[in-house]
């Protein structure tokens, strides 16, 4: 069991070397680009909670997308403490269905198998993560 968690992530950062030859971004920056094109304006801590990962891990990767000019963060209006962040036309480009992408692979398995499995394979999943991440 081992041998195919490492199989799909070694599979999923070579897809991601090739997205980010082809696209220009990474398959994490994708997934944070296609987030807040579907949520809108999103805070940092809300993406880091939509991807089950820390705050700091989303903060590097928008700042480097803020730097190429994809995405840009600025005052909430409704609350001057907060801080939203919104696609720039960049990331408006970005932001489509790419048929050659992990989460269209992701699609297609899904497309494919039942409900139930998905449900397992799901809890499973974040179980496996969950004591992965407790690892001292």
């Amino acid at each position: 069991m081992l041998a195919e968690v490492w199989a799909l992530n070694h599979a999923i950062e070579r897809a991601s070397t090739r997205m980010e030859a082809r696209l220009g971004v990474t398959a994490q920056q994708r997934l944070l680009i296609r987030l807040v094109g579907r949520h809108g304006a999103l805070t940092a801590g809300a993406l880091a909670r939509l991807l089950c990962v820390d705050a700091s891990t989303v903060s590097t990767s928008l700042k480097r997308l803020e730097r190429r000019g994809i995405l840009r963060r600025r005052r909430d209006p409704a609350d001057g403490r907060r801080t939203v962040i919104e696609l720039l036309s960049a990331g408006r480009a970005l932001d489509k269905r790419e048929r050659a992408s992990i989460e269209a692979a992701l699609e297609a398995q899904l497309s494919s198998t039942s409900r139930a499995r998905v449900t397992l394979v799901r809890r499973f999943l974040r179980e496996l993560a969950a004591k992965v991440d407790r690892i001292p």
